[in-house]
């Protein structure tokens, strides 16, 4: 028999957690690394959250002075939704972003479908927050926001979040007056195709207005109609809201692999 001291083989998190825990982390890495790749970026700022399936009460969210190139699935930190203190973390000098609580524990609280949200603050959703008609369905991808967008008016503190939680009824897009966006989905799939559609109608309206043309809105039966195929869009077998496959997640993870990303760290 061989003899000498063992060693132990440290613990990785991908070994210390649920198959479907480590799926929602590698999503939500990916997540981070879309959005940095897109340049929706904000230096160490913003969030994306993403509640843990096993664990409904706990979600995931970066760990705050990290850059979303620097995120991967180990890296996340998994927080209680009620108290906000970190529940599990890989790195001992982890720490969340009290704001990203604020946020982020409002929403999951107030909806419990939705399993992602995304903040952010780019300048195209930042000016249109600024403006006083706020998303207008000038374009077709704006078109499928009608109605099911909300909005939040500036604030701070806890009435602030309170009233953000309550901004989300009906509706899982909420534009953050004077601040930026939070876009909720039902899968993080749904949370980033969203956030895609969204940046792109803004742009545009951002585009639009810095051009000075006349503005031409469809007719309302026009909207109405595109309002309601979004919603089967969403739903449709292996889009969006389809949690086990979706083609237009599949292909962005396929892209970020050929970039050889470590995001499933």
């Amino acid at each position: 028999m061989p003899t000498g001291t063992s060693r132990s083989v440290p613990v990785t998190m991908r070994d210390s957690c649920s198959a479907d825990e480590w799926r929602t982390r590698v999503d939500l890495a990916a997540f981070y690394r879309l959005v940095d790749h897109h340049g929706w970026i904000d230096l160490i700022y913003n969030h994306i959250s993403a509640r843990v399936p096993d664990a409904p009460g706990q979600y995931l969210v970066n760990p705050y002075g990290m850059l979303y190139e620097e995120i991967t699935a180990s890296s996340l930190v998994k927080v209680d939704l009620e108290s906000g203190e970190i529940a599990a973390r890989q790195a001992k000098a982890a720490e969340t972003n009290i704001a990203a609580h604020d946020l982020h524990g409002a929403v999951l609280t107030a909806r419990s479908d939705l399993q992602c949200v995304a903040h952010a603050h780019t300048p195209a959703t930042m000016a249109v927050s600024a403006m006083a008609d706020g998303l207008l369905p000038l374009t077709q991808t704006a078109m499928g926001f009608y109605n099911r967008i909300g909005y939040n008016d500036y604030g701070i503190g806890s009435d602030a979040c309170e009233r953000l939680g309550r901004d989300f009824e009906g509706c899982d897009t909420v534009i953050l007056r004077n601040h930026g966006v939070m876009v909720g989905g039902r899968t993080i799939a749904e949370a980033y195709v969203q956030l895609h559609n969204l940046q792109m109608a803004c742009e545009a309206q951002v585009l639009l207005m810095a051009a000075g043309e006349r503005r031409s809105i469809p007719s309302q039966d026009i909207i109405d109609s595109y309002s309601v195929n979004i919603e089967h869009w969403l739903n449709r077998p292996n889009g969006p809201r389809d949690a086990e496959h979706c083609v237009e997640w599949e292909a962005c993870l396929r892209m970020l692999r050929r970039r050889g990303l470590d995001f499933d760290a």
